[in-house]
């Protein structure tokens, strides 16, 4: 990014907690978009958010800011923005030049609007701004969005909207040949275990991070640890106190382990104890075995997940963006009966830990154009008709 604002972590002086907050290249401490972020956290928003939300909207202020005062802008103003978003690439862990996706900026986007809704209720933007950034729309009856009797709802300004939505099915592990060489490929225990974790079960990187070894009951439940489910199994549980800022999203669940999961995780337990010996204190599952300074025993953070993934995207010879392409791969392999028998949707929804079965018909992608192949394979045979005297 430019010269401009950056997203810093500080530290509060009178409780010692840290957070946060956007800075300009004097230190100088950009006080709307800092206390939004405050306001995040406040109300519940995961750590991960907060800094993604942070990180965008400190590109757009350092972006704004060479034309505009931030607190005045129209709508045509920010489209500018998302144009620059679509063209302007971004530099990879790698150091490559990528373009973001339409899916990725409309997430910019997200970011960007939910920073005015706030400081619009604050009193902080001088004009009709916020009020313009979305219309009302009408959905006819009969249309997914409208349902049975139809409906009116607010979207985006005709000028934010991305027409073409072509990109924004989820991105899966759609080469059988990749899928095979990352189930084979070779890795390290805790790296195997956790790559399969994601692939096999779809759970979120979140999910994952959050896990503490008393969730894992690869032997089986027990009365003792109040937990009566016979088969080997883990629970995904949201409120974990963890250490790294990890957030499971979505609904608590049991979710149900193979015996590789197992197999998996005994040689994961094993490789651990014999790196980490005297220096395992961590209640987590997954945490830095490998890491030669103080980070050594330390919880994983999602940056390190990312990381492998796409390090293991490098090496299977297919781009993996991050570790969301594995719990999308899980998913449309299942849903599409991919490798496997297709499963029901609300099957896949409790897997996933959706709230909502609509979350869980994004992988349905593909398959209009793939039941009009199946009717076309069914060509009928010619045929007589018998003329009625």
């Amino acid at each position: 990014m430019r010269e401009g604002y950056r997203l810093r972590k500080a530290t509060l002086p009178d409780s010692g907690a840290s957070r946060w907050v956007v800075i300009d290249e004097r230190g100088d401490l950009h006080r709307a978009a800092s206390a939004w972020l405050a306001f995040l956290a406040n109300v519940g928003k995961s750590p991960n958010t907060v800094r993604s939300y942070g990180a965008k909207i400190a590109w757009y202020l350092t972006w704004t800011a060479q034309t505009s005062d931030w607190r005045r802008v129209t709508v045509g103003h920010i489209a500018m923005w998302q144009h620059t978003l679509l063209t302007e690439p971004f530099l990879t862990s790698s150091g490559a030049p990528s373009p973001r996706s339409k899916a990725t900026v409309r997430l910019w986007i997200t970011a960007v609007r939910a920073f005015y809704e706030w400081a619009d209720a604050e009193g902080l933007v001088e004009n009709d701004l916020v009020s313009r950034l979305t219309q009302v729309k009408y959905f006819a009856p009969g249309t997914p969005a409208g349902g049975e009797f139809g409906t009116r709802r607010r979207v985006l300004a005709d000028e934010l909207r991305l027409r073409d939505d072509r990109d924004a099915d989820p991105e899966w592990i759609n080469d059988a040949d990749a899928r095979t060489r990352l189930e084979t490929v070779t890795l390290r225990c805790r790296d195997r275990l956790l790559v399969d974790l994601l692939y096999f079960t779809g759970i979120r990187a979140g999910e994952a991070l959050s896990l503490f070894r008393s969730d894992l009951h690869m032997g089986g439940g027990s009365r003792d640890i109040g937990c009566h489910v016979v088969d080997p199994h883990f629970h995904v549980r949201v409120g974990n106190p963890v250490e790294n800022d990890a957030r499971a999203k979505g609904a608590e669940r049991i979710i149900y382990a193979s015996p590789h999961l197992v197999e998996r995780y005994v040689d994961y337990l094993l490789e651990r104890d014999r790196l980490l010996r005297g220096d395992d204190h961590s209640p987590h599952v997954f945490v830095n075995t490998y890491s030669r300074d103080h980070r050594r025993g330390q919880a994983m953070t999602y940056a390190g997940v990312r990381k492998l993934i796409i390090r293991c995207g490098e090496r299977i010879g297919f781009p993996l963006r991050g570790p969301h392409i594995l719990r999308h791969t899980f998913a449309t392999r299942l849903v599409r009966g991919i490798d496997c028998d297709p499963q029901p949707l609300d099957v896949v929804q409790t897997l996933l830990g959706h709230r909502s079965i609509t979350s869980t018909r994004v992988y349905t992608h593909d398959l209009e154009a793939a039941k009009k192949m199946a009717l076309a394979a069914l060509a009928p045979r010619a045929a007589s008709l018998a003329v009625l005297p």
